[in-house]
């Protein structure tokens, strides 16, 4: 009997194993590379450059950028951190050709977080904005700053920006004031898989 049973529990087994593939039930392994997605890189690459310094800045309630993603792959997550003046939320938000996907989410203020969204699958060539808008109540407007990437002469960006597999082509900041276009680059780094 307890042959019988080793048996039907090995058979049981064996038949789950093999019925319960990743691949079948369409769960991606893929990871979501923060450090080196392309859009990281390329705001790393622009911060040690020399030419530009990150700093908390601009008191608008909405920093947004438009990039042409020069690779093909999927944007994963959005990455940020909230300044020291404030703890509430965001609404993060990536919009493409024909998708938009977006989180609300209060980052840590001491380093950058990501966090994850809908998988947005990007074609070499696609233009995306990208967008923070403050969402929660503030008092004060220096809780509206966030982490951009200034000229160190003080000048505007002068977009495009061709930084490895993205090309950062404009910006611009309202709400509560503005707009600003092309005055600074926020620093939104965003997730990608390959």
């Amino acid at each position: 009997m307890k042959t019988i049973l080793r048996t039907i529990f090995a058979a049981f087994l064996i038949t789950a194993t093999i019925g319960c593939s990743n691949d079948d039930v369409g769960v991606s392994t893929a990871i979501c590379e923060t450090a080196t997605s392309p859009i990281t890189e390329g705001l790393v690459a622009l911060e040690g450059s020399g030419t530009y310094n990150t700093i908390d800045f601009i008191d608008l309630e909405t920093h947004e950028y438009q990039i042409q993603i020069n690779v093909n792959g999927e944007i994963c997550s959005i990455g940020y951190k909230n300044p020291s003046s404030y703890t509430g939320d965001y609404l993060m938000e990536v919009i493409g050709p024909n998708f938009t996907s977006g989180v609300q989410h209060s980052f840590s203020q001491t380093a950058f977080e990501y966090v994850a969204i809908t998988p947005l699958a990007v074609t070499a060539g696609d233009i995306l904005t990208v967008r923070r808008t403050v969402v929660s109540p503030y008092t004060d407007l220096n809780e509206l700053i966030g982490p951009v990437l200034r000229r160190t002469d003080f000048n505007n960006v002068a977009y495009p920006l061709v930084e490895g597999d993205v090309t950062f082509l404009s910006s611009t900041f309202y709400g509560a004031g503005g707009p600003l276009p092309d005055f600074v680059q926020p620093y939104i780094p965003l997730g990608f898989t390959y």
